[in-house]
């Protein structure tokens, strides 16, 4: 039964992919995460810290790093309201690496399980700031995630989500208003314990760079989680 759920999951993630374009360009890449949240002094109030470099050219070449701390408020216990800052480094092939300064803010909701499988919702929702330009972009992301045991070992969950992401305006540095980009995963999370778990999947990021051929990234995702 969690197998046919999976490839249910699976098939309606990859469907809502955008048809690609006939030029589109393709590479292989690795994303390496690791994030950790804990307890503040105030009730309701969490701290979060992420790293993540990420590798282009079939992971020869780096290509971006970030760094997103950030705080939440828990409005109930499926619900909270984030807020959080990003600054990152982009090194693109041939031109000069450049700066980005990001402020975004969140809504977070865990729908009650429906029998073992988890659905998660995430509403983001980001101002960028990049150097050497005058105009801030403007974006929306929409993220739905499933979770549900493997059956295989009570330590595995699969793990499926999309994420759809909106540039809201047009900007000096090349951003245009509408669809940015898609990203579909499918992978497994494994609880080492309560407060860590590794989780490794496959993602399929779309691009849309409108004007140029458009990117289809295959990318090697891993994210370790820790909470303390």
């Amino acid at each position: 039964m969690h197998f046919v759920v999976v490839v249910f999951l699976a098939m309606l993630c990859f469907t809502s992919l955008p048809t690609y374009a006939d030029n589109t360009e393709e590479d292989g890449r690795f994303w390496f995460n690791v994030n950790a949240t804990g307890a503040m002094p105030l009730e309701n109030w969490r701290w979060y810290a992420e790293l993540q470099p990420r590798w282009r050219q079939e992971g020869e070449h780096l290509d971006q790093v970030l760094v997103r701390p950030a705080v939440s408020y828990a409005l109930s216990k499926q619900a909270s309201v984030w807020l959080g800052y990003a600054y990152v480094i982009t090194h693109p092939a041939g031109k000069s690496a450049f700066e980005e300064n990001r402020l975004w803010q969140q809504f977070l909701y865990n729908f009650s399980p429906i029998h073992s499988l988890n659905i998660q919702s995430r509403t983001r929702y980001e101002q960028r700031f990049i150097e050497n330009s005058v105009d801030t972009s403007f974006k929306l992301r929409q993220m739905f995630r499933f979770t549900l045991p493997s059956g295989l070992n009570p330590q595995l969950q699969w793990v499926l989500y999309d994420e759809y992401f909106v540039n809201l305006n047009d900007t000096d540095f090349g951003t245009q208003k509408g669809f940015d980009q898609n990203r579909a995963f499918i992978g497994g999370n494994w609880a080492f314990n309560p407060n860590a778990k590794l989780e490794i999947g496959y993602l399929n990021q779309y691009v849309n760079l409108h004007k140029n051929s458009d990117t289809e990234n295959h990318v090697l995702s891993t994210t370790l989680m820790l909470t303390f």
